[in-house]
């Protein structure tokens, strides 16, 4: 482990500082030694020449002992490392003071630590981030809302005291006792002057891999910074982060761990009284993320912080419960059992054939590597089992754990039940959809169309609610309201869910996906706009330098500002980059943030469950699986007809639209309390919804109107009154 200096404190008792803090004189060396190669630097690392003077490094190195050209031959040790993509790195900053160091080209600089360098056991200080820059402006324009809610707020309220009472009697019966998470009765500010530790894990992937599966990544130190911005308003005394990159497309799991356990060894002294550790991981590093969070409980004792540290996992677009392929294209007859006695062969054959093209252009061991992704549907997989256990550990150990998984509603690649693992029950994980506007016919080039104002504004900032289409709703009100209840521990709409999710897979959810036609009637339509707006724009380019100031007059309205965003977003991007993924969307991690800190302990620590069903169809198409939704459907609603005390939200929902550079204005944590009614009027009112909603609904997509013709019997009914005395069994 890499030697550490014990400083007392004013307490007397002892403290941890890092070796490199000795060494300023060094620091600013290597600092200066490294500008011009930084200035040059976009998005890349570029190639060194290697050095036949490598340095040689044990855990007694200090960095304060190096000269100028140890540094530097460290350093082009790590960088080609990095460039290579051959082991796991981290990245450690300060994020205390990450709104002031957004804009900032250098900021105040990190220490890089690379696997299997030098660098691995003698940390390096850097001036800024080794591979991003900040070179153009980033214009964050969220279009977009979470199901079932923005915040815990919106769902939970405080356990009553007769609720504790039943739960503490049904306990001593070995009764199942609390479904759901309830809300602390503390202020908002609970981590005021504390200390917050930020470990994000970003897995690499094969360019094309990512572009057909997720669409895109982030970086892990992106990850960072956006939560880091989501912790501003808790007045936090310290935001330190831990930004690890891996090579998990190349990697078995168990040895991307070991080599990020080895790279934390450097930095155990962050844990030290710690009030707060916050995890994130993406697609295939939720696993990493899972391992590798148990492994720092466990050893808290050792890393010097205790059980009362709040600790949160977010999951994005989790590949927790596997993935598979859908192709609605597909005639239904190559899989049903009852025409086609070789169906099994068949599916199978051509599962192969997708994931042989998914594959194309990938090295053997990246195709065996990223092959075991998809064995995490089967819960007795030995992927599955690891993950599982470690995290059946985490929650029934960690009372202060909460674990927050998010996904796309609409997606080209994993259905809703996959990427939240559904399957995974626990009242300490909560989940939430995330809904891009741009699926739902808010066309930002035409803003007067879909309802926005047009308002003198100084700043790049304004924040508006737009009204999701009629023709839509009922798709949202139909995810929105059991996903709400699988979130207060109903588990029974599981099945329902399962079958649903793959109704909302297109490639025209993934812009790299997008059918031939698709697309090229997409890049007509952009060249037309273009067309008739150039003349307008094609000499304002000088008004990005702007940005910081007041806006200059001719891009001060919220129409001439959108359109000038997205034009230079098309002509110039390497100035103008409009960020507005999933990644992106502030609303993610505040909603993370609370569903960690305000949400109260449960009474009775509980162990994961696995809910085991066989609802997976293997195509949408087939006769046999439509009338095994139907009747799923049918049986959820009378079972969501018995559920009282549902929260009273406002419907339909709205999205969320809003710009800004590089931070949101949003603020979910001070909103008004949710009402609750101890009676079945808001269950009444949301069924209401949903068979209204129906009657309008519209989607586009291929596989969205083939649900609306599978759950046609909605219409059959002429009033409400009439589907409630069907599906009444009380």
């Amino acid at each position: 482990m890499t030697t550490l200096d014990p400083v007392a404190d004013s307490n007397g008792k002892n403290t941890w500082r890092r070796w490199w803090n000795s060494g300023e004189d060094n620091l600013q060396t290597a600092q200066n030694d490294a500008n011009g190669w930084y200035s040059s630097m976009i998005s890349k690392v570029p190639p060194f020449r290697p050095r036949n003077n490598l340095v040689s490094v044990d855990d007694n190195t200090r960095y304060s002992q190096l000269n100028s050209e140890q540094i530097s031959s460290l350093e082009t040790e790590a960088r080609n490392a990095i460039s290579n993509r051959n082991s796991s790195w981290c990245w450690y900053e300060d994020l205390t003071e990450v709104q002031s160091k957004i804009n900032s080209s250098l900021g105040k600089g990190g220490v890089m630590s690379v696997f299997d360098t030098g660098s691995g056991r003698c940390p390096l200080p850097l001036p800024a981030y080794p591979i991003e820059m900040q070179a153009q402006y980033n214009i964050h324009i969220n279009n977009s809302f979470l199901l079932p809610s923005a915040s815990p707020n919106e769902i939970y309220h405080p356990l009553p005291l007769r609720t504790m009472i039943a739960s503490a009697v049904k306990n001593y019966y070995n009764l199942p006792t609390e479904k759901h998470l309830y809300l602390r009765k503390e202020g908002n500010k609970l981590l005021k002057q504390k200390r917050v530790l930020i470990l994000s894990l970003v897995g690499w992937l094969p360019e094309k891999y990512e572009k057909v599966t997720l669409g895109e990544q982030r970086s892990a130190y992106y990850l960072s910074q956006q939560l880091a911005k989501s912790l501003q308003d808790q007045e936090v005394s310290e935001i330190s982060s831990l930004s690890f990159e891996c090579p998990l497309e190349s990697k078995e799991l168990k040895t991307v761990f070991e080599e990020c356990n080895t790279l934390l060894s450097n930095w155990k002294n962050l844990f030290y009284k710690v009030d707060s550790i916050f995890f994130i991981g993406v697609y295939h590093s939720v696993p990493l993320a899972v391992l590798l969070a148990r492994e720092i409980l466990q050893n808290h004792q050792s890393l010097g912080f205790d059980t009362n540290t709040y600790v949160g996992l977010l999951s994005i677009e989790s590949c927790l419960q596997g993935y598979r392929f859908w192709d609605h294209s597909v005639d239904a007859n190559n899989f049903n059992r009852v025409i086609n006695p070789n169906a099994d062969q068949d599916y199978t054959k051509a599962q192969e054939a997708k994931e042989k093209q998914l594959f194309q252009g990938l090295t053997k061991n990246e195709k065996e590597v990223l092959s075991k992704l998809k064995n995490y549907r089967d819960p007795d997989s030995v992927e599955a089992k690891l993950v599982r256990k470690d995290l059946d550990w985490i929650l029934f150990n960690w009372d202060l754990f909460r674990m927050s998984l998010v996904g796309k509603l609409y997606d080209n690649f994993m259905t809703l039940s996959q990427k939240l693992a559904i399957d995974y029950c626990h009242p300490k994980i909560m989940r939430n959809l995330w809904c891009d506007g741009a699926y739902l016919d808010t066309d930002l080039k035409k803003p007067g169309e879909i309802g926005i104002p047009d308002f003198k504004m100084k700043t790049p900032s304004f924040d508006f609610q737009v009204k999701i289409p009629d023709d839509r709703n009922f798709e949202i009100s139909l995810v929105d309201n059991f996903l709400l209840a699988q979130n207060l521990g109903y588990n029974d709409f599981i099945p329902l869910l399962t079958l649903v999710g793959p109704y909302f897979i297109s490639r025209s959810f993934n812009p790299n996906t997008l059918p031939t036609t698709l697309k090229k009637q997409k890049t007509t339509d952009t060249k037309i706009w273009l067309q008739n707006i150039d003349p307008k724009w094609a000499s304002k380019q000088a008004f990005a330098e702007k940005f910081q100031e007041e806006l200059q007059d001719e891009i001060s309205s919220v129409y001439n500002f959108l359109e000038y965003a997205q034009y230079q977003t098309v002509k110039n991007p390497e100035l103008i980059n409009i960020r507005s993924g999933i990644y992106d969307d502030d609303s993610i991690y505040g909603n993370f943030v609370d569903c960690t800190l305000r949400t109260k302990n449960l009474l009775i620590p509980k162990h994961l469950a696995m809910i085991h069903h066989q609802s997976d169809p293997t195509s949408i198409l087939e006769t046999i699986n439509q009338y095994d939704l139907v009747w799923k459907f049918h049986e959820a609603l009378s079972t969501f007809l018995q559920l009282r005390n549902l929260p009273i939200q406002d419907f339909p929902k709205y999205i969320h639209l809003s710009t800004s550079l590089h931070c949101s204005s949003l603020n979910i944590t001070n909103k008004d309390p949710t009402r609750f009614e101890r009676d079945d009027s808001e269950t009444l009112n949301r069924l209401r919804q949903i068979w209204e909603a129906y009657q309008t609904w519209d989607p586009p997509t291929r596989g969205l109107k083939h649900l609306r013709n599978i759950l046609s019997a909605l219409s059959s009914y002429r009033s409400f009154s009439r589907l409630l005395h069907d599906v009444d069994r009380r």
